[in-house]
């Protein structure tokens, strides 16, 4: 067993804190903390498409996250869950300051 506290990182460090990576024959799955700061695009230009699975916990904040043409598909709020497949298109502007927690599953 190991235990680690839940901790994001500053808004002056690389917004992603990976607090485990656990790979162990098919199973790779990796947990972790995210700090977004207002105002802020993710990715800066474009969309991103994992090979993973993710589910994320949103802990404070509010994203608003784009379809691929720009336009608006929805908003994570404070207490939302959400699940993005492998290989979705993501990307969305952060309207608050942001806290979530992660898993990335392979």
């Amino acid at each position: 067993m190991e235990i680690k506290k839940i901790i994001y990182p500053s808004s002056k460090e690389h917004y992603n804190m990976p607090l485990f990576n656990i790979k162990n024959g098919q199973v790779d799955v990796q947990f972790g903390t995210v700090f977004l700061n207002k105002g802020t695009r993710i990715p800066e230009k474009g969309f991103t498409k994992h090979d993973c699975h993710e589910i994320s916990v949103i802990q404070r904040g509010k994203i608003e996250m784009l379809n691929e043409d720009g336009s608006i598909k929805e908003y994570l709020n404070e207490g939302d869950v959400v699940y993005i497949k492998a290989f979705e298109a993501q990307a969305g502007n952060v309207l608050e300051d942001t806290s979530l927690i992660y898993t990335l599953i392979k």
